[in-house]
């Protein structure tokens, strides 16, 4: 058989999915190349750090060197005082308290910069190091005898346990993205059959009630792995389940959404896998926000699995309060609510669609 009759039945295919074709082969090679532009610097200069009085003494230009000092190795943003500052460490707003004596100004005088990081962002250790050792450096402007010292609040843990702890978010998201909607376009050509005998939503229903069980015996193997090692993570936690369940039952009605929209053709599969790679990219799982770029910062601020992904860590890994985190648990709540209308809304289209065809 000639060349020239099956280079046109490849052209035809083209035409039909050119848009799978382009996300796949244009757009993300594209974003693969401008992630690469994220590692030029090695001083994360745009993670945010508290900066905070340690006493009334302290006056309002003696802050705002320092603040100016930081700028130039983190972003700096100021409280009031110290309780503040660490009650943003702990909720992750900022990686990094500067308590900041007083008497900067004056000649002679011995003034204490105290650098504070959290324990359990076991990714901003190192980095912070090199914070401090700059900030030493460059607090030899002052008259004064200027110490700069770093210290470590809460419990330490391991890169072991941190990146355990997060990838329990992450785990229902691959399978959110990938598995589920797949495992509903293998059983499409049964859905006719069903609305006709029962109904697409009684068979989603059921679905659901599948795909809780087995994220729940996910989450069972990977916590029972987690006690194997020692890990000190607490999977168990009431508030931690509850967490992951509505980020698990978010990320489904997403995906699920973007198959029906899309009939379970090849685009819609795609588009969930650049879903998926575009959580992994821009919700900071793993280094602090602003650890690469600014802008990458603000984007991670508005993922809601970014917050899920910190209320994870802050109470399996840091064991805190989750009072600490009530905004992010109603967030977490709305957006499971906004998910599930986006599904609804995607299989109306898709019933409608199915009719009118």
């Amino acid at each position: 058989m000639a060349v020239g009759p099956l280079l046109e039945k490849e052209l035809f295919w083209l035409r039909r999915n050119w848009g799978a074709v382009a996300l796949v082969f244009l757009l993300a090679p594209a974003l693969f190349g401008l992630a690469t532009a994220s590692f030029d610097q090695t001083v994360p200069r745009d993670v945010p750090v508290a900066v905070t009085p340690a006493s009334d003494a302290v006056t309002d230009d003696e802050l705002e060197a320092v603040t100016g000092l930081v700028g130039t190795v983190s972003a700096p943003r100021q409280f009031d005082s110290p309780e503040d500052a660490r009650t943003a460490l702990r909720r992750e707003r900022v990686y990094g308290v500067l308590t900041v004596g007083s008497g900067l100004y004056e000649s002679g005088a011995n003034v204490t910069l105290s650098v504070a990081i959290d324990g359990g962002m076991v990714t901003y250790t190192e980095p912070s190091r090199v914070v401090t050792a700059t900030l030493r450096d460059r607090a030899e402007v002052f008259p004064s005898t200027v110490t700069v010292e770093r210290r470590v609040d809460g419990p330490q843990r391991t890169l072991p346990e941190f990146l355990f702890a997060t990838a329990l978010v992450y785990l229902l998201a691959g399978y959110a993205f990938t598995y589920v909607p797949y495992h509903l376009a293998r059983e499409r050509r049964v859905f006719e059959r069903v609305r006709v005998e029962s109904s697409l939503w009684s068979l989603l229903a059921a679905k659901a009630v599948l795909f809780a069980a087995l994220g729940a015996l996910a989450v069972c193997s990977i916590g029972l792995v987690g006690a194997a090692l020692v890990y000190r993570v607490a999977v168990a936690d009431p508030v931690t389940l509850g967490v992951l369940g509505l980020t698990g039952v978010a990320l489904v009605a997403v995906g699920l959404g973007v198959s029906f929209l899309t009939r379970f053709s090849v685009a819609g599969r795609f588009v969930n896998v650049a879903l998926l790679a575009g959580l992994v990219a821009f919700s900071n799982p793993v280094y602090p926000t602003g650890f690469f770029s600014a802008t990458r910062r603000t984007l991670a601020g508005w993922m809601p699995v970014y917050h899920a992904t910190v209320v994870v860590r802050g109470l399996a890994l840091k064991g805190l309060s989750p009072g600490l985190f009530t905004d992010r648990l109603l967030l977490a709540g709305g957006f499971a609510a906004a998910s599930v209308c986006w599904l609804a809304g995607a299989v109306v289209a898709y019933e409608r669609r199915g009719r009118d065809g």
